[in-house]
């Protein structure tokens, strides 16, 4: 907290709002408004700031890809903090994620391009040690019983994965990639065709021709690049799209200097309104006690 106040207060320990911390973990969005709900209810006048903007689709994460909701409450003449963090998110970084994102501040990086980056220029005593280390983390749920949502242990696996490529141990490798590749694919959250099945088929692919079984090797990587094409395909609809507004634009605004900012302001109105809707459909669904207050 002192380092804290330092680095971002000059000093101004009474600026620290996290001394008295509270953490809940909700299932979804709409749990989330709901518990908003509860607190504008139950603290009213206490709240000082609710800060969503790191959950927001068009803002950036926070370095380490950290990213949950605040509510600042005025308790004692202090301010407290209570942090919020979505499931699925939660699954993935955990209580670490915390810490992973204060040493990315305090180092000056960020999250690795490819994660098994992170294993570059460790010798291979370091690395054998580490693959009895994984072993032995995912000794109590063997490869052949993990089902789709066992994130946890889908995680320590993909991790596995990259120990074993770097040690060469490619059969061992592919073993892991086929199952993991099974599971996604299963998932009704990710599939075939989310990016992060194709890469997990990228590293197939590198398994494969570490083996020399080129054909296979090849199979996989014209599977990758049909998903590179189909999203090539996307882009390139999207800028045309995005060409027509650039060569009808001038022209209309030289007719209508306000359409474009009418149109912005209808559609965010609209996507409100529908949101607000939707919201009303699932609080009545599933938050019926709310009215109870």
């Amino acid at each position: 907290a002192l380092r804290k106040a330092e680095k971002k207060y000059e000093g101004d320990v009474l600026k620290v709002t996290d001394y008295c911390r509270a953490l809940l973990v909700v299932k979804d969005f709409p749990t989330l408004l709901a518990l908003l709900e509860l607190a504008r209810d139950s603290f009213g006048p206490l709240i000082r700031r609710v800060k969503l903007s790191t959950l927001k689709s068009d803002r950036n994460a926070k370095p380490g890809g950290y990213r949950d909701c605040i509510i600042n409450l005025e308790l004692k003449d202090h301010i407290c903090e209570i942090q919020i963090h979505m499931w699925p998110m939660w699954v993935i970084c955990g209580v670490d994620g915390f810490r992973h994102y204060r040493h990315c501040l305090e180092y000056s990086t960020d999250t690795f391009g490819d994660p098994y980056e992170a294993l570059a220029g460790l010798d291979r005593k370091t690395m054998a040690e580490l693959i009895v280390m994984a072993e032995e983390a995912v000794a109590d749920m063997p490869l052949e019983t993990l089902e789709w949502y066992h994130e946890k242990f889908i995680l320590d696996y993909f991790a596995e994965v990259g120990l074993f490529l770097h040690h060469g141990l490619h059969e061992w490798a592919e073993t892991t990639l086929r199952a993991l590749i099974k599971l996604r694919c299963q998932s009704p959250d990710i599939g075939p065709e989310h990016h992060e099945t194709i890469t997990l088929y990228k590293y197939l692919e590198q398994a494969l021709r570490a083996q020399k079984r080129i054909d296979e090797a090849d199979e996989v990587a014209a599977k990758i690049a049909e998903y590179k094409q189909l999203k090539t395909n996307e882009k390139v609809e999207a800028d045309k799209s995005v060409w027509d507004q650039w060569v009808t634009e001038p022209f209309e605004s030289i007719v209508d200097p306000n359409k474009k900012e009418r149109e912005e302001e209808e559609r965010i109105k609209k996507e409100v309104r529908a949101s607000k809707k939707a919201w009303r459909k699932i609080r009545e669904e599933r938050f019926r006690f709310l009215d109870a207050n």
